[in-house]
């Protein structure tokens, strides 16, 4: 039997990788799909109820502030949805 030197092991086994790797490497990149919240849509009555209703209570600072920052992140969706398309 004939032995072959390491260093000729060494380039038989990296010619190997260097045919495999383009083979492996062939698929896809990963492409990512952003999911947008639904919105809930609400009634012209509805809104009007929800407008007297804050307005009936000024003095609910928080309830205010919360409907305020729900107001943001529907705008937030809207602009979501419009670049998803």
């Amino acid at each position: 039997m004939m032995l072959v030197p390491r260093s000729i092991r060494f380039l038989i086994a990296l010619t190997a990788l260097a045919v495999v790797a383009p083979l492996l490497s062939g698929c896809d990149s990963v492409r990512y799909k952003t999911i947008c919240p639904t919105l809930v849509t609400y009634s012209l009555a509805e809104q009007t109820q929800l407008a007297r209703e804050l307005a009936a209570s000024p003095q609910a600072t928080m309830t205010h502030r919360v409907v305020g920052d729900y107001v943001g992140l529907r705008d937030q969706v809207r602009v979501c949805q419009e670049n998803g398309k």
